[in-house]
């Protein structure tokens, strides 16, 4: 009987130990799984901190752009006036050498 006895306490232990080790590992699992969300909250973090300075960099040089593109359009109107200018001078010109010709 005693062997009998024996043999169940082994059996016990032989199934309770893995139970109190997956207990272990579970929680070790637990404290893992956590540290690795922090870990990635931490990077999602930096992340977004690092799209919000290139967002606003972005804005930044859309801004500047868009003054760019205005200043070249009025650059351009600019530049139409005068060439019409031009054009007018030179068939002022143009009139006034055929006058001269024909004195």
């Amino acid at each position: 009987m005693q062997a009998l006895s024996w043999k169940k306490s082994a059996g016990l232990i032989v199934l309770a130990a893995p139970l109190l080790a997956g207990g272990c590992a579970t929680r070790e699992s637990v404290e893992h799984a956590q540290a690795t969300a922090d870990q990635a909250m931490q990077l999602a973090q930096t992340a977004s901190q690092k799209a919000d300075a290139a967002m606003a960099a972005a804005n930044s040089a859309g801004s500047k752009a868009d003054a760019a593109m205005s200043a070249a359009n009025a650059a351009a109107s600019k530049a139409d006036a005068v060439n019409g200018r031009v054009d007018e001078l030179n068939d002022k010109v143009d009139r006034m050498f055929a006058k001269g010709l024909k004195k």
